[in-house]
């Protein structure tokens, strides 16, 4: 059991130094929200106490032992930290309460980042492996650290991605998807177009950014949506087209030149919920601060499993080029 919380401390303490780096380094991004939102203190001793709070963890991970002098400084830390991440739930509860967020999933992650952090700290207070065991606990160690690194990118896609933060806002950015051969919508992109729709409809955005490129049908993306959202209703001046979107980073770079053209400061962003985790961190590369909605679902699409997992390794390059860049 305390190589499986020493797994867990090793990941949690990496990807917290990793995200204190990226925020130090991008200061209007803060990369620390996708685990824990430091309530009262400013944002530099926020960083600064989850350096300490990462330090902690990896030596914790790397050696067990502890003697008094640290292992009653490291027991405190990670239980404050747990009360944070029980605090952040019930600001989840709240926020759902004053209706800034519909989720997906009633229970927040907060709270299970809470017990892993709780079930550290009860760990760290048995005694480590003995010798001849060493070997083994090393090993439990490295699986459940990798299991974590598998695990996370689909609790955002979960928890996150199908969390609606819908609001009164200047704008909805769609983000492009296929169109077939006959020049219908996929089914991915028509509900993203039902939802975006539907936002203009119920008054919460004033106009849509449509972004997509040319796909193997020939179509452009962007320019099938715009006449999609034409023929819904909404007026063509409020329409705004990127017909460059060939990607995320393409729509997150095209698009950020209209937000500050226009004089937005709210902007919301829709796709498929497994796709904003990654939307979200693009945004945040670029020091913008999007709002996610996820897209309605018209018909089950097939393919799901798959797009989620291959957000796996998606969500990791995007992070860490966030961080690092």
């Amino acid at each position: 059991m305390a190589a499986v919380a020493r797994g867990f401390a090793l990941f949690i303490g990496g990807f917290t130094l990793a995200s204190v780096v990226g925020s130090l380094r991008h200061a209007q991004a803060d990369f620390t929200i996708w685990w824990v939102a430091v309530p009262v203190v400013g944002r530099l001793a926020g960083e600064v106490v989850l350096a300490v709070l990462a330090a902690a963890l990896l030596g914790y991970a790397v050696v067990p032992r502890m003697r008094p002098w640290r292992r009653w400084p490291t027991l405190a830390l990670v239980l404050a930290f747990a009360a944070v991440t029980a605090w952040n739930g019930a600001e989840f509860y709240r926020v759902w309460r004053d209706g800034l967020v519909e989720p997906g999933v009633p229970v927040p992650l907060s709270f299970v980042v809470c017990a892993v952090l709780a079930f550290v700290a009860w760990a760290a207070l048995r005694p480590p492996a003995q010798p001849r065991r060493r070997l083994l606990a090393a090993a439990v160690l490295v699986v459940t650290a990798s299991a974590c690194v598998l695990a996370f990118p689909v609790a955002q896609v979960f928890f996150f991605g199908n969390s609606d933060y819908r609001r009164a806002a200047d704008a909805v950015v769609v983000f492009g998807a296929q169109v077939h051969g006959d020049g219908h919508l996929s089914t991915s992109l028509r509900d993203r177009m039902t939802t975006a729709v539907d936002l203009y409809r119920d008054g919460l955005v004033d106009h849509l950014v449509v972004s997509g490129g040319v796909g193997d049908s020939g179509f452009n993306e962007a320019m099938v949506m715009r006449d999609v959202a034409i023929e819904e209703g909404v007026p063509a001046e409020r329409i705004v087209v990127d017909s460059a979107g060939v990607n995320t980073d393409a729509t997150v770079r095209n698009t950020m030149p209209f937000f500050g053209g226009e004089g937005w400061t709210t902007v919301l962003a829709v796709s498929q919920f497994y796709h904003l985790p990654r939307i979200k961190l693009a945004y945040q590369r670029a020091g913008w601060d999007v709002l996610t909605v996820p897209a309605g679902t018209s018909s089950p699409i097939p393919q799901t499993p798959t797009f989620v997992a291959r957000e796996i390794p998606a969500f990791w390059l995007y992070y860490l080029r966030a961080v690092v860049r």
